[in-house]
């Protein structure tokens, strides 16, 4: 009997092992066609197509909002236009292959609260 227990206890871990060491899903975003830094660099003087990258941000953090209710980024936390637009900036300065996008995710880490879960209901 103790044969048996120590080998489900083996299986048991061996099996949690796998599934922590696996990566991540993979995760479809929607974005604009070019989201380069390259595009954002050249997108300094033209106010129009900032406010599109601007408002494409805060849908995204508002759709990690509405995925993560235990990790809220509140209102009164995200930073306004000029301060996401100096740090997309310092972003593509220090990554310039990269696309602009990749600051989200920073910005999320940096601003959200951690709380308690609150159970999603239907529209």
């Amino acid at each position: 009997m103790k044969r048996v227990w120590l080998s489900v206890l083996a299986l048991g871990f061996a099996y949690s092992s796998m599934a922590i060491a696996q990566e991540p899903p993979e995760v479809t975003i929607f974005t604009f066609g070019d989201t380069s830094c390259a595009a954002w660099t050249k997108s300094q003087t033209n106010e129009t197509v900032r406010a599109q990258y601007q408002a494409w941000i805060r849908g995204f953090v508002s759709g990690y909002n509405y995925g993560n209710s235990a990790n809220q980024v509140p209102s009164g936390a995200m930073p306004g236009p000029d301060e996401v637009s100096r740090d997309i900036d310092k972003y593509c300065r220090d990554n310039p292959a990269l696309a602009f996008i990749g600051i989200v995710t920073p910005l999320i880490l940096e601003h959200r609260e951690h709380r308690m879960p609150v159970p999603m209901q239907k529209p």
